[in-house]
């Protein structure tokens, strides 16, 4: 059988692409990622948590239990450890009263956080930070500090804090006040009749 001749294929020219609009491209392909990393669902819900640490504080320091309240979920297993007896404090019924009696009583209030720090995994979330509150407590001149660390849940699309927990550090071993800004559920929302709510002193 007579073999079979075929055209000769010809590659295209090469295209030349200038160096300039190599680049050019590369880095509009950069920025997108970090778009596309700063749209991560992580770092968005991370922030929000922040953005909640920061809404309790205004609503602290504006003494502002309605403000507080939204903060809050509803769920009748939220709980609040503190200081004050009997240091467990569990539904909105029990928070909220408590927060009531120490914004009735207390003046000058101000908190302040530091050292935060937020993650989300899915629908929980945590946040840790150092606080520090300084007020008046009748007579009594505040000035304390500690650590503490808040739990949220997504709840309806909406994160909401169901656990919160605040440890106060001693007198003898706390450092410089706290420098951010004001801290939400910082310790001192105990007894209003007590003395500074959050010292070591006024453990149970």
């Amino acid at each position: 059988m007579a073999a079979r001749l075929e055209p000769a294929v010809v590659p295209p020219k090469a295209r030349h692409v200038p160096v300039a609009a190599t680049i050019a491209v590369c880095a509009a392909l950069g920025g997108l990622l970090s778009v596309l990393e700063g749209c991560h669902p992580g770092n968005a819900d991370s922030e929000a948590i922040r953005g909640l640490v920061a809404k309790e504080v205004a609503a602290i320091n504006a003494k502002d239990l309605p403000a507080l309240s939204e903060i809050w979920s509803k769920d009748k297993d939220i709980l609040l450890f503190d200081v004050p007896p009997p240091g467990r404090f569990q539904g909105w019924d029990r928070i909220g009263p408590l927060w009531k009696g120490f914004f009735d009583k207390v003046s000058d209030v101000h908190l302040s956080v530091d050292a935060v720090q937020a993650t989300s995994d899915g629908t929980l979330a945590f946040a840790t930070y150092d606080w520090a509150m300084t007020g008046r407590l009748g007579s009594y001149a505040l000035d304390d500090r500690g650590q503490a660390t808040a739990i949220y849940r997504k709840e309806g699309g909406q994160w909401r804090l169901v656990h919160a927990h605040f440890s106060p550090v001693p007198p003898a071993l706390a450092g410089e006040p706290a420098r951010g800004a004001a801290s939400p559920g910082a310790t001192g929302i105990g007894e209003p009749s007590g003395p500074a709510p959050g010292r070591a002193g006024n453990r149970p």
